[in-house]
């Protein structure tokens, strides 16, 4: 009994407890490592009482933190709060824009007369190691609906008089992606209802704030 016990502690120990031994200080190094990652976005609005609004979710080795600030039309005024958000709800939201596609999504070109235009921003480190990136856009609604196909057309070198156009056209591409909108989405309704009533807050008082164009134009129907 006691050569078969002997047998299972020396067997234990070169299957299970030597490897853990030679992986221990790797295992402790990526548990240690410092994580980090910060989403960002910035909306203008082209139209109504705020002309900015920016969004900004942050967690530093699991203690997250939420940004909100607005500034009304005529940027003489900007309210913001910075609270703590609890549990794990921020990083189940980067892992949804994870998903969603906030790594890979390329800028869109500004469209003609758009009503309201996004900077998204994301960034992440781990240990010695992260990466970062921006892409722009605007109308994310006319991207999540639009029927708008793209064509490419391959031109000849000579000239295109008794040419098929279905030789020179390739199918065309779709256009519609609902990633954009679903990013925006998830980014303005992210937080406790105290955060989104706080947010709110903020708006209603920027609407009710007197502007400059709004005081002149009072001071001038007075005269």
């Amino acid at each position: 009994m006691i050569l078969v016990f002997v047998a299972i502690v020396v067997a234990s120990y070169l299957l299970f407890l030597r490897p853990y031994l030679k992986q221990e200080p790797e295992l402790d190094r990526v548990l240690k490592a410092k994580s980090t990652w910060t989403v960002t976005m910035q909306e203008y609005k082209q139209t109504g009482s705020i002309s900015q609004e920016t969004y900004r979710i942050a967690n530093d080795n699991g203690v997250s933190k939420m940004y909100y600030a607005a500034t009304n039309q005529d940027g003489t005024l900007t309210k913001w709060f910075e609270v703590p958000i609890s549990g794990p709800t921020p990083t189940f939201l980067f892992q949804e824009l994870g998903v969603d596609g906030i790594w890979d999504l390329d800028s869109k070109p500004i469209r003609p007369r758009s009503t309201d235009q996004y900077i998204v921003e994301v960034d992440q480190t781990l240990g010695d190691e992260g990466g970062s990136r921006a892409f722009g856009f605007s109308d994310p609604k006319y991207w999540a609906t639009t029927k708008a196909e793209e064509f490419q057309l391959r031109l000849p070198a000579k000239s295109m008089h008794g040419l098929n156009l279905s030789h020179i056209a390739s199918a065309g591409r779709s256009l519609r992606d609902p990633h954009y909108l679903k990013i925006v989405q998830e980014i303005e309704s992210f937080g406790p209802s105290s955060v989104l009533e706080a947010q709110n807050k903020i708006r209603a008082e920027l609407r009710a704030t007197p502007t400059q164009s709004t005081v002149k134009a009072a001071l001038k129907k007075g005269h």
